[in-house]
């Protein structure tokens, strides 16, 4: 399985973020329970992981039947990264172990206006 490169929306810190995708086989879904999956955020592509940020699941029942895995950062984790433009990934592991990567690109994170949200 090839990669796709794709540059994704901007994102805006501090708000909560995800990343929806479904997994097939041609046009059928690929039950993707067992696997793992990690989107990670890195200023330089050298830099040791966690980057930026890294976001791991492991999805489970009926979505993963369908293919559908959700990465999701929440708020809390995204408020303090520094507003810049930065190279992301996502990675699968699958149940036996087979790493892959899904996408790869760069993603602009900008800067929110509200701070306070209490």
């Amino acid at each position: 399985m090839a990669f796709t490169a794709k540059d994704l929306d901007p994102l805006v810190r501090g708000d909560d973020w995800s990343l929806k995708l479904t997994i097939t086989s041609g046009s059928n879904p690929v039950d993707i329970n067992g696997y793992t999956y990690y989107w990670t955020l890195k200023d330089n592509v050298d830099d040791a992981d966690p980057g930026a940020l890294q976001v791991t699941v492991s999805p489970t029942g009926a979505s993963a039947s369908a293919g559908e895995v959700t990465l999701t950062a929440a708020a809390a984790t995204t408020t303090n990264i520094t507003p810049q433009t930065y190279n992301y990934d996502v990675q699968q592991v699958n149940d036996s172990g087979v790493v892959q990567t899904l996408l790869l690109g760069k993603v602009k994170v900008v800067k929110d206006i509200t701070r306070s949200t209490s």
